[in-house]
């Protein structure tokens, strides 16, 4: 029997992306992103992090700004950890592929998005 892990969420980036380097010299890209949901005329907001890896996260880094529409297909990944002797858990977006839209930001020039056929895998 074969699992599946996958999933598509879309959204807008809560704040720049972070980019750090493991001391073997791999990138580390982490990002929030916010997605909004309207049901019934509610409207509520999910946050979702994202992590990517590798040299795909070294060029997504440039287009990781706040405000920009990003489309993140991935799987999920739960890190576990015990602190104090209260366990504690949170899942994350593992990014394989990424595209990005429109950077909203009002009155600055952020960085460009590829172009709209382009796909960033991670």
């Amino acid at each position: 029997m074969s699992f599946v892990n996958h999933v598509t969420v879309d959204g807008n980036l809560v704040r720049d992306g972070e980019i750090k380097f493991s001391d073997s010299g791999t990138a580390i890209l982490n990002f929030s992103i916010a997605h909004n949901v309207k049901v019934k005329e509610k409207e509520s907001v999910h946050y979702f992090d994202v992590v990517a890896f590798g040299k795909h996260a070294e060029y997504v880094a440039d287009f990781a700004v706040k405000g920009a529409t990003v489309t993140v297909i991935g799987r999920l990944n739960q890190d576990r950890w015990e602190k104090d002797g209260v366990k504690h858990s949170r899942v994350k977006i593992i990014g394989n592929q990424c595209v990005f839209g429109k950077v909203k930001t009002a009155g600055t020039t952020a960085r460009q998005a590829p172009p709209d056929d382009t796909d960033v895998p991670f």
